[in-house]
């Protein structure tokens, strides 16, 4: 008996998790990546590096590598596609979702498989 009640109970536990949907990424919008970015610092990993990100309410913005030189840039919302936009000298204007599953953000690139994932820190954090 007890063998069947451990049994019905694990196959209902599959059963009901069969019925939750997983917990979708979500999409921020315009004012939320405004308010996520402005004035704080991401903290990412690039191929394998550790990276930085300053985005300073003036609209600049800096990228560093670990053990590399920054790289001073521009940022912006896009209010009507709400995206995170960056120019920089060597590539222009870029621009990304940004995705949050609750636990940490992503950088999304429309339109393919690329997901960065980041946390932020509040102020200018560039040592490492």
């Amino acid at each position: 008996m007890r063998r069947f009640a451990c049994t019905l109970i694990v196959a209902l536990t599959t059963f009901a998790l069969l019925l939750v949907p997983a917990m979708a990424d979500e999409k921020l919008s315009a004012s939320e990546i405004h308010a996520l970015l402005d004035g704080r610092t991401a903290l990412g990993n690039w191929r394998g590096t550790d990276t930085r990100q300053y985005f300073a309410t003036s609209g600049s913005t800096t990228y560093l590598e670990k053990g590399g030189i920054p790289d001073v840039g521009r940022w912006r919302v896009d209010k009507a596609k709400n995206q995170y936009c960056s120019w920089w000298e060597r590539g222009g204007w870029s621009c990304y979702d940004v995705e949050t599953d609750g636990a940490a953000y992503y950088w999304v690139s429309p339109g393919s498989a690329y997901r960065s994932p980041f946390t932020m820190t509040d102020g200018r954090q560039m040592d490492f």
